[in-house]
Order: structure tokens, then sequence, then C-alpha cells
């Protein structure tokens, strides 16, 4: 039975990065969750929210990302941060994709025109790199997009760059990663059901109960 999703608890698991071009990853959705922008305060050096105007009420608005939490299929190319080293996940394992700026675009155009606007777990995200562009000291854009490795490979050190592609949705098409995935979901819910679950008190028996050791007198 299909599940449809909804925003759910983040967790902690590697996040694919786009940093090579031609790279890709095939991933099948467990769930997602939206969330505010956090950037490291220069003075105080905390982490505060990034501010992105204000609603028609007066409300402050915060720039927002997305994060997907997926299971790696085959043919995934793109890497994970493990520690100090870059590796490619093996299919099965968790992984998350943190979308903001040009990215969440992709995945709003994506949802526009996957199954009315309706996710469910399984679903098949597709995302790859296929440009880089530099920044100047201001993060505006310098120089014409980048669409070769080799040339990538050029920028010189300490330039700002980034990396993107292009994100696709799709209904799966094998069973076996629906179940997958659905066996990750169902074990979040789990997990976030005993966690905010409140453990009462053991309840006394009926007259305040007594101990079965003492002596009763006749």
């Amino acid at each position: 039975m299909a599940i449809t999703l909804e925003d759910t608890a983040r967790q902690s698991y590697p996040v694919l990065r786009h940093q090579l071009i031609g790279e890709m990853a095939q991933l099948a959705l467990i769930k997602w969750e939206q969330r505010p922008r956090l950037k490291e305060n220069e003075v105080t050096g905390q982490l505060e929210k990034m501010p992105n105007g204000f609603y028609p009420d007066g409300t402050e608005k915060f720039k927002q990302e997305l994060i997907v939490h997926c299971i790696v299929m085959p043919g995934t190319t793109m890497e994970v941060k493990k520690g100090e080293e870059f590796i490619c996940p093996a299919p099965g394992e968790r992984v998350r994709l943190i979308l903001k700026g040009q990215s969440f675009g992709h995945w709003i155009e994506a949802r526009k025109k996957h199954r009315s606007n309706t996710l469910q777990v399984g679903d098949v995200v597709i995302t790859g790199t296929d440009h880089a562009q530099q920044y100047d000291e201001k993060r505006k854009p310098f120089g014409t997009p980048i669409r070769d490795q080799q040339e990538a490979l050029k920028i010189p050190r300490g330039r700002i760059v980034g990396f993107y592609g292009p994100l696709e949705l799709a209904e799966p098409t094998d069973p076996r990663w629906v179940d997958a995935a659905e066996q990750a979901y169902l074990a979040d819910k789990r997990a976030e059901q005993e966690a905010n679950s409140i453990k009462l008190p053991e309840q006394e028996p009926a007259g305040g109960g007594w101990d079965d050791s003492e002596e009763i007198p006749y």
C-alpha cells in the first residue's frame, strides 16, 4: 500500500555533495522536511536564521532549505563525506540531500510535474551535476558556467565556486526499493513515537495495596 508523505523530523545521515561534473544520484525517497537556513554570525560566532523579508502582516520571513532523506540506488556516483574522506555510498545506504536556493526551486518545479504534486515513499529522486559556476568576493556570478570537469579543475584555489545540476522525480518501477524505503520510513516513525511517548508511573492496586510480605492479624 502506498504511503503518502508528510513533513517529518530530521535524522543525521551523510549528505550527498555536488562537486564533480558528470556525477549523478538515483535515490529512493524516504521523507522530507523543511527548515530555516542558518548562517554563522561573524561577531558572536552563533548560528542564526537568515532573514528573507517580511510577510504582509509584518512577521519576519527566513530563507528556507529542504532536507530530503533517501536510500541510495544502483548507478549512483555522487559522493558523501565520511570523516575526512569523500566516498560513493553503496546501494541501500541512507543519505540526505540538502536543497536550497536554485536546487530548492528545482524540487518545487519537479513536484508540480509529479503525480499531481503528491509524493510517496519510494518515489525516485534523480539528480546530478552538469555545471560549475564561479563567484566573485561579493558572491556575484563570475564568468560563464563551466560544463567540463577538466576545465573545473583549472579553477584557481581559493576561488568561490558552486556545482549544480538538475533534479527530477519519477514513479518507482522496482518494488524492492519501495519496500526498503517504506521500512526506513516506518522505523523512523516508531522511533519518533517512542521518543515522544510519556511513561506513566506504575499504578498501585485499588485501595492503596499492601505488601505481600507483611503479616496480617486475624
